[in-house]
């Protein structure tokens, strides 16, 4: 089955994607054609919902920018897009961009099954992984969320959080850490570990008696907001107070 609203790189003539939603079933078949073209470790290489979800807009990986360097990776799609599609314009098939370099993957390796967009994000990958972890489908928080929520506990730390640098100081710009044990017991307290940063549902729960909790959240709640999404414990309490309200009337 094929779905709509894939990546938005790769257009047709009139401007619409020629890229698809993939099936959470042919992620690792159809990376494991990219590994073959590129040389690349990318199926443990996954990045936010890639793989997890049911299914995924693109497919987005980690590359190691200290072992291959983006120009090296394009000359590999080059010369499979030469061989395999020579009529064609290079840009009908990959593009750089920033950190990323995309390529237009025919899913599963064949042309038949449609096709996806890959992108290869150059950077450290243990900490791209960790920085940019993506949510199933049983929550309705996306990767992005959870970045949000951590850049606002960080934020309200006097630090910064980013998928290159990790924990920064704000002021100095100094990396505190890259490590995630040490990220989570800077900024969630003594006793927090890397895993307490997994999801906004484990982040919450973490810090909810937390003294200092609404500074913590500020900044996501505003934010969450833009997209209509209140935080966990928010939606809990709405529904205590409903409640309430619905026993006061009896």
């Amino acid at each position: 089955m094929l779905l709509n609203e894939g990546g938005n790189i790769f257009k047709d003539e009139t401007g619409n994607p020629v890229t698809t939603r993939i099936n959470q079933a042919d992620v690792d078949p159809t990376l494991q054609f990219v590994e073959k073209i590129t040389g690349l470790p990318l199926v443990d290489n996954k990045l936010g919902s890639t793989g997890i979800r049911s299914t995924s807009g693109d497919l987005d990986v980690a590359v190691d920018k200290d072992k291959v360097n983006k120009d090296q990776v394009v000359a590999k799609l080059k010369a499979w897009k030469d061989k395999n599609a020579p009529n064609d314009d290079d840009r009908a098939w990959y593009a750089k961009s920033g950190i990323n370099v995309h390529f237009k993957t025919p899913i599963k390796g064949d042309a038949k099954n449609g096709y996806v967009q890959t992108d290869l994000m150059f950077g450290e990958p243990e900490l791209m992984k960790f920085a940019m972890k993506g949510a199933g489908d049983d929550t309705p928080y996306k990767g992005r969320h959870r970045a949000i929520l951590i850049s606002s506990i960080a934020k309200a730390q006097g630090y910064k959080f980013t998928s290159a640098q990790g924990l920064v100081d704000r002021i100095t710009n100094k990396s505190i850490s890259k490590n995630p044990d040490e990220i989570a017991k800077t900024i969630l307290g003594q006793g927090a570990v890397g895993k307490d940063l997994d999801s906004v549902e484990t982040i919450i729960a973490k810090i909810k008696g937390d003294p200092n909790y609404k500074n913590l959240i500020a900044d996501a709640i505003d934010k969450f907001k833009e997209e209509g999404l209140d935080l966990p414990e928010q939606a809990n309490l709405d529904q205590t107070g409903t409640m309430r309200d619905i026993l006061d009337r009896f």
